[in-house]
């Protein structure tokens, strides 16, 4: 729990952000735990308790970064691109998660592959202008790989006229 971060402390740091990167850092400073309340409960606070959070710097490579509103009461907090957490078991299962997440959109590629093709094959039903276009998209991609086709062709005639 980042309640129990103490200077010195190991933090992991996961960056989101294109490629994902995991980083590692070194409690700097430990700010005092704050309470924040819900503002959307605002009129229902009597007797509710207040979550509390924190503000750490911590030192990753040679910069030194702040890491704000970290929950007291837990070890992993999202920021959206970064994921921060206070331990490596925390951190694996948080690298774990986004891997499975990942295989699950290759896994289902194919299906979605499928899915474009027969709603293709529904807008030619349902709209004969579509159906039109893509026979002529087709009939297009056609004529132009046969153009490819004359070119090579030509360019091979003419290499053998100029060796003569």
């Amino acid at each position: 729990m980042f309640q129990n971060l103490r200077p010195g402390n190991t933090i992991y740091i996961l960056d989101k952000t294109d490629v994902p990167a995991l980083k590692t850092g070194t409690v700097v400073n430990v700010g005092s735990p704050m309470a924040v309340y819900n503002t959307q409960t605002a009129g229902l606070t009597m007797g509710m308790q207040p979550k509390m959070e924190l503000s750490v710097r911590a030192k990753v490579g040679e910069q030194e970064g702040d890491f704000a509103h970290l929950p007291t009461d837990q070890g992993v907090h999202d920021y959206g691109n970064m994921i921060v957490a206070d331990s490596r078991e925390a951190m694996l299962s948080e690298v774990d998660a986004m891997k499975q997440r990942a295989q699950e959109v290759l896994d289902s590629v194919d299906k979605n592959k499928a899915t474009i093709a027969a709603c293709e094959g529904m807008f030619k039903v349902l709209n004969p202008n579509f159906a039109k276009e893509a026979e002529r998209d087709a009939e297009i991609k056609n004529l132009s790989g046969r153009l490819d086709g004359i070119e090579a062709s030509l360019s091979q005639i003419t290499k053998l006229l100029n060796k003569k």
